[in-house]
């Protein structure tokens, strides 16, 4: 697996660290880890959920899945996943806060035919109104159902949600030189497809229902603000 440093630890532009087996790569926003007593979440620490994540094979990283998590907090979601057996590496609060929850070198079961070379990132956010009476930072959006392209409203991400998944995934990219800043090819109507990539496709940026059948998240509004940071959609 390669990876880089793409800051040093005292440079002015490092503001926080993910955990790659068990070293510090600096990055340009703040992370939250399980030392964070109040606000950290761990499946390693204090007790060790390994039935929630696993080893990867040599196949390397060259994808990162977005996932929303149909949850009311970040603590929900985390909850959920230690319940259900799954895992992910990373979430994004509402507020925009960020938090690693597994050290990357770890597989984590959140994209099923996917796990072994990608990163997962859950960002909050309950998709329907009333399963959150905080809602009054989301507006309403509309997405194109999987498979059949029908159209849905649903609760969208953060402004600081947008902001922050693609300052992620930029520093992600650049720790990880096997994962390349493309986004998913366009379907017959121009628009990002949203049908399952077949395996060998399976890398750059992808929504959850690019990786696995029958999933519905993220919805379309990501794409935008990855295409205005400069990714490429993919021929």
């Amino acid at each position: 697996m390669q990876t880089r440093q793409i800051f040093n630890e005292n440079d002015n532009d490092a503001q926080g660290a993910f955990f790659i087996d068990g070293k510090q790569y600096y990055v340009s926003f703040p992370v939250i880890h399980r030392e964070y007593e109040e606000r950290g979440y761990s499946f390693e620490s204090p007790i060790d959920l390994k039935e929630n994540y696993g080893v990867r094979n040599n196949e390397g990283i060259n994808c990162i899945v977005l996932h929303w998590d149909v949850c009311e907090s970040v603590r929900h979601c985390f909850i959920t996943l230690c319940q259900r057996g799954l895992s992910a590496h990373i979430m994004i609060d509402e507020d925009g806060s960020v938090y690693q929850i597994l050290d990357l070198i770890k597989l984590a079961n959140h994209a099923k035919g996917c796990n072994h070379n990608s990163i997962g990132i859950m960002l909050q956010n309950p998709v329907i109104a009333s399963n959150n009476d905080n809602v009054e930072n989301r507006n309403l959006t509309t997405s194109r159902e999987p498979g059949n392209n029908k159209p849905y409203t649903h609760l969208d991400f953060t402004d600081e949600q947008k902001e922050m998944v693609v300052k992620v995934c930029d520093d992600l990219c650049r720790i990880f030189p096997d994962i390349p800043r493309i986004l998913p090819p366009l379907d017959e109507k121009k628009l990002i497809t949203t049908v399952t990539l077949p395996r060998e496709e399976r890398i750059g940026i992808l929504a959850h229902y690019n990786a696995t059948p029958t999933r519905l998240g993220p919805g379309d509004s990501l794409w935008l603000e990855f295409c205005k940071a400069g990714y490429v959609i993919r021929d």
